[in-house]
């Protein structure tokens, strides 16, 4: 009985490390061309300093550390699903609607993450988290 639940653990931490494995680093050479063509359309390969890839059920994610601070996240399509800088997201990463939204209604504010998924998100340095529809129509501000 003791050797069958010490099998029984020792095969389920076996499945456990095979199903969870977390982020991997992995080169910018071994990248998806979609993710690679628009990583190099926004960032110098030498500011890239590190990649790590994350799979999760059928989908992968690819997460880049750039030099200046900025995390980007994207999809295996090359989409852009998430991006902080602390001192700043860069406006060309933004749809023009939030850009504009944010100028007019918060001027002094810095948006330090932009988030895409169903909705969009964007944080500010005021800790503000704005919500805005895929059409970039302002919805509320969270909490």
């Amino acid at each position: 009985m003791k050797r069958i639940s010490v099998a029984v653990i020792l095969l389920s931490m076996l499945c456990l490390g095979v199903f969870a494995r977390g982020k991997q680093p992995v080169a910018l050479k071994n990248l998806p061309d979609p993710v690679k063509q628009e990583v190099l359309k926004n960032f110098q390969e030498s500011d890239i300093q590190f990649i790590t890839v994350e799979k999760e059920f059928r989908n992968y994610e690819y997460t880049f550390m750039i030099a200046d601070g900025t995390k980007a996240e994207y999809n295996q399509n090359g989409q852009l699903s998430k991006i902080e800088n602390q001192n700043g997201v860069p406006e060309k990463f933004l749809p023009e609607a939030i850009t504009e939204y944010i100028k007019e209604i918060l001027p002094n504010a810095v948006v330090t993450e932009y988030e895409k998924d169903r909705i969009q998100k964007v944080e500010l340095n005021n800790d503000m988290e704005l919500v805005f529809s895929k059409k970039g129509k302002f919805i509320r501000i969270e909490d």
